[in-house]
């Protein structure tokens, strides 16, 4: 029976759900009609099967092509080029221009060839006679103009502004992901026909795992006409290989008969998405545009939008690693916290006190928690004392090994009995060599959130010959949805700087039972003090030693009129030595980086690590041009620096002299924005705060 049905089980749904999970969608047999396909065996030798619209573009009948040589097919030439392109090193997917076909048939065509499998995928796409001289200039505006962006939501909106202009599409839309991978669309820039799609959510449905992974192969995916009927490939299985062919490094892949749906229904003729990847290469959103009338794309076109996006994503990260850097300073280790009277230990009640309400509006939290040895601290919108214990109770049992746990939805957690009114938490425990649990425990209070979905978000199914399936919504109106019990998302930067922040707060709470250990034990302060100051892995001043360092040295520049710089540099790229070698060859890299730079300093200079792989060098009675000459020595030894299988191991410096009124913030401030003009710069380069 075929036809719509109103109610499912969620066994039903589920096993639908399974189903289109599965579906094909890289091997569909079948190509968009804007080309034609040819695959051919290994060596480029006999043609294997062809897409049933060849004689369109080359005048040969697919039967007739399937009994020639490839040669013959395609010309000596182009099968010459081809095997060079394949067996050379680099990109998976080859892209030419070539002439092909003669008398009124010769027409120039633009290539794209891949292997899939131990064929050969060759797609023909005819060229449009146009000029795109302009699209250079195009490209070279968009560096400057990206460039220029000063936040992550103006190079958005400026990203789809220029794609709106260069592709005349109706509407450009940047589609970013969360966690869950719900899409929400961040900027938008239309015709006045289209309809805005600006603020909406889109369910995970929409764009299913397996659609995701393919832009994880191929990251731009083209449909000129998206109510276009496939064209099947002749013969519909290769004699000899049985494999299905995976078209995901090509462009012309048909279109599942569910995304045509899904399309239609949307109102979209033409579509072209481009993926944006973040710093960890996953799939964090999408560039998406759409034609409400069928409309192709000239190659160029559409290999300058994808180098528009390719020019906007380190820009963005760089944006947000300058916004993570911005937030991170303003996680403070409280200076000045007097000790509590007749010995007695760090009292959090007193901490949250004196910086408690600071924190709560860095983190935008409604109230804050610190537990350390059984004594509490509170400040704001928090549990009781004693729901407080039962979740510091909890909290090791549910992931011992997490550095953190985190929910947006209290309710429907284990916590929830003793959430009070908070509907969120940020818990990070504070890493102390102590038989009792110390947490920092951050808790935000409900919002209502008015959600404006495209269309309403819940599985749809009909019957189709017997078989439920999964279809798309027939309509993309706005939907609305009252959220309740949950608070704003904890956002990755936020976690990261409440790690730090708890990592701050260790390190004081360290120093602070080391100098009451210091009057009772004399015998043990050196080694407990170079525990609270110095990094264990490299030797070097942490964080806490580092900043009172620069504090005595402004002072001592101050007093005696004496010159002092500051070098901040770290590894660059240093997260993909731990992806590829493990944080083991990490951690021996930072230590051995540590061990070449001290060789180069004096001992009146100080080495400090000021966080993960980022290192600082106090240089005193040290000059602008003295500390120029430090910089490319160190730069020069570590990149001269066998590091093993790490090898080759790179350093961007930034250089602030004091000057006169430098506080250790701005003189932080000034080198640390000189590190980052050496990473934009290329990296491996030192650059000079003026």
């Amino acid at each position: 029976m075929n036809g719509p049905s109103k109610r499912f089980s969620k066994a039903e749904l589920d096993a639908a759900l399974d189903a289109c999970a599965r579906e094909p969608v890289h091997s569909p047999g079948a190509i968009q009609p804007v080309g034609c396909l040819i695959s051919l065996d290994a060596e480029l030798g006999r043609v294997r099967q062809v897409s049933a619209n060849l004689e369109t573009y080359l005048d040969v009948a697919p039967e007739q092509a399937l009994t020639a040589s490839a040669r013959r097919l395609l010309g000596g030439p182009l099968i010459e080029r081809l095997q060079q392109a394949l067996l050379a090193p680099g990109p998976q997917t080859r892209e030419l221009t070539v002439n092909l076909g003669v008398g009124r048939w010769r027409r120039r065509f633009h290539v794209i060839a891949y292997r899939s499998g131990q064929r050969v995928v060759v797609e023909l796409e005819p060229l449009l006679a146009q000029n795109e001289h302009h699209l250079l200039a195009v490209l070279n505006r968009w560096l400057i103009t990206a460039g220029e962006a000063s936040s992550v939501e103006q190079l958005h909106q400026r990203l789809v502004e220029e794609v709106h202009r260069l592709t005349g599409l109706d509407r450009i839309m940047l589609y970013r992901f969360d966690e869950y991978w719900n899409g929400s669309v961040v900027a938008e820039s239309r015709t006045g026909t289209a309809q805005s799609f600006l603020g909406h959510h889109f369910p995970a449905s929409d764009i299913p795992a397996q659609v995701r992974r393919l832009y994880d192969i191929n990251r731009l995916r083209s449909i000129p006409d998206a109510a276009a009927a496939p064209v099947p490939l002749i013969p519909a299985a290769d004699p000899l290989d049985p494999a299905p062919l995976d078209l995901s490094p090509g462009i012309l892949r048909a279109v599942s008969p569910i995304h045509q749906t899904y399309l239609s229904n949307m109102g979209v003729a033409t579509a072209l998405s481009v993926a944006l990847h973040d710093d960890e290469e996953r799939l964090g959103g999408l560039l998406t545009c759409h034609g409400l009338t069928p409309q192709r794309l000239s190659p160029g076109v559409r290999d300058t939008v994808r180098a528009l996006v390719q020019i906007a994503v380190p820009q963005l990260m760089l944006l947000h690693t300058k916004a993570e850097a911005r937030l991170m300073g303003e996680v403070k280790l409280p200076h000045g916290l007097q000790a509590e009277p007749h010995g007695q230990l760090i009292n959090p009640a007193q901490l949250l006190q004196q910086h408690g309400e600071t924190w709560l509006s860095l983190f935008g939290a409604d109230g804050i928690a610190l537990y350390h040895r059984q004594r509490h601290g509170r400040c704001g919108s928090v549990p009781e004392a004693s729901d407080i214990e039962a979740v510091i109770d909890w909290l090791p049992q549910s992931s011992p090994e997490a550095s953190l746990w985190h929910s947006h939805c209290l309710k429907e957690t284990p916590l929830g009995p003793w959430r009070g009114q908070s509907c969120g938490l940020l818990a990070v425990p504070l890493p102390l060599d102590s038989q009792s649990p110390s947490w920092l425990l951050l808790f935000r209070d409900e919002q209502v959130d008015t959600r404006r979905w495209a269309g309403e978000p819940c599985d749809q199914a009909e019957y189709r010959n017997a078989r439920l399936v999964l279809t798309p919504r027939r309509s993309f109106a706005e939907w609305q949805e009252a959220v309740h019990d949950q608070s704003r998302v904890w956002r990755r930067i936020t976690r990261r700087a409440a790690v730090e922040l708890a990592d701050n707060l260790a390190t004081l709470i360290a120093s602070h039972e080391i100098q009451l250990l210091n009057a009772r034990l004399r015998q043990v302060n050196d080694r407990l003090a170079k525990m609270a100051t110095h990094d264990n892995l490299t030797g070097a001043w942490n964080r806490y030693g580092s900043e009172e360092a620069i504090d005595a040295e402004i002072a001592a520049a101050e007093r005696y009129h004496r010159p002092c710089a500051l070098l901040l540099f770290d590894v660059d790229h240093f997260k993909v030595v731990n992806d590829r070698h493990g944080h083991d060859i990490g951690d021996q890299v930072l230590a051995r980086l540590a061990a070449v730079v001290r060789d180069n300093l004096r001992e009146s200079d100080h080495l400090g690590r000021w966080g993960g792989e980022e290192f600082l060098v106090l240089a005193t009675s040290t000059d602008a041009d003295g500390a120029r000459e430090l910089a490319e020595r160190l730069r020069s030894s570590i990149a001269g620096t066998d590091f093993g299988q790490a090898s080759p191991v790179t350093i961007s410096i930034g250089i602030a002299d004091f000057r006169q009124g430098d506080t250790p913030k701005t003189l932080v401030k000034r080198a640390d924005d000189a590190m980052y003009q050496a990473k934009q710069a290329g990296r491996n380069c030192v650059r000079y705060s003026d």
